[in-house]
């Protein structure tokens, strides 16, 4: 679709297409590429996923004024270009801002939200939080450097997209590498993003953790719609304090802590479903 500043926004509808929607956010780097190994699973359950290439990533074009409350407004047209009914969304990652936004921003639109390994505000900081990791602070001094060091990684991973994901996959918590090398949708899923990566890639991830390392736009103490937050404790991408702040500041959060769970947590998609299972359209 085309948002009214003339941007391009994509977005796959994958699943079973006539059935409840969830919209569901990718996580950074990424696209909804990455996300291909959920088709089947939502099929089998009879919901229809709407997944957006959030802004520069994937198809999608660039917002140079990108903000969290930005993407809550591109979101907002994707949803009028649908003509949804009010539904859930789920944010994966580096996706739970832009989800946690929109039960905000877009109360009248969004039933329930969730977060899956998803970041929490840095500032104000909370004394739950471990120390930033070099990536977070690399962005606070510098965005061109970030973007530098995902123009690289995305090199990499074009020329060698196996190699590179096994390199990835050995950085993270088991259940995740396991993921990676096992399933062969999920592993299939991330090599197509890494064969097929925007040229504003590197551009979006680094404004991605330039955000991240900022306060918000948007206060989630103001969350109106219910929100779940899911993370594991295994996690070695986002550390599951990031799931006890969020949960702290949410008035309407309900916290799902899996005990040696990882970043994905594709094994607990049942039970994410059925959280989010009252709230369906």
């Amino acid at each position: 679709m085309t948002l009214p500043d003339g941007r391009r926004l994509a977005y796959q509808v994958t699943g079973a297409p006539a059935g409840s929607p969830v919209v569901v956010l990718h996580g950074t780097p990424g696209s909804s590429r990455q996300l291909a190994g959920l088709g089947r699973p939502a099929r089998d359950r009879g919901l229809a996923l709407i997944v957006p290439d959030r802004p520069g990533y994937g198809g999608s074009g660039y917002d140079p004024s990108g903000t969290i409350t930005f993407g809550v407004r591109d979101l907002g047209e994707l949803l009028n270009h649908l003509n949804l009914p009010p539904c859930a969304v789920v944010g994966l990652s580096g996706g739970g801002p832009t989800a946690l936004a929109c039960g905000v921003l877009l109360p009248d639109r969004v039933t329930a939200v969730a977060t899956v390994g998803g970041v929490a505000p840095l500032v104000p900081r909370s004394p739950l939080l471990p120390p930033d990791r070099l990536v977070i602070k690399t962005a606070r001094r510098s965005r061109g450097a970030v973007r530098l060091l995902f123009a690289a990684a995305g090199r990499a991973g074009r020329a060698r997209p196996e190699k590179t994901l096994d390199r990835f996959a050995a950085m993270l918590a088991e259940p995740d590498a396991r993921l990676l090398r096992e399933n062969a949708e999920v592993r299939g899923g991330f090599l197509d993003d890494l064969r097929h990566p925007s040229p504003t890639t590197a551009r979006a991830a680094a404004r991605d953790f330039w955000l991240f390392a900022r306060e918000w736009d948007v206060d989630i103490a103001d969350l109106a719609v219910p929100a779940h937050i899911w993370h594991g404790t295994a996690d070695r991408n986002v550390p599951v304090a990031h799931a006890r702040v969020i949960a702290d500041r949410c008035p309407t959060a309900r916290l799902h802590v899996v005990e040696d769970g990882g970043h994905m947590l594709l094994s607990h998609l049942d039970e994410i479903i059925e959280s989010l299972a009252p709230y369906a359209a």
